[in-house]
């Protein structure tokens, strides 16, 4: 019973995906993007994927 309400997925598909897209954004070229840029630019990235922006 425990399990049922108490368990956990151990999974770190999420977090590792917005490292990897954080990546692709952040290249040493523009590793002097302020945070809010860096946050503007992965949002439009990712509505611009999922068709949002169409």
């Amino acid at each position: 019973m425990a399990k049922d309400y108490l368990g956990i997925p151990a999974t770190s598909v999420p977090s590792e995906r917005v490292f990897s897209s954080a990546a692709d954004v952040v290249t040493s070229d523009r590793a002097r993007l302020a945070p809010e840029t860096i946050r503007a630019i992965m949002c439009l990235k990712h509505w611009y994927r999922s068709g949002i922006l169409d």
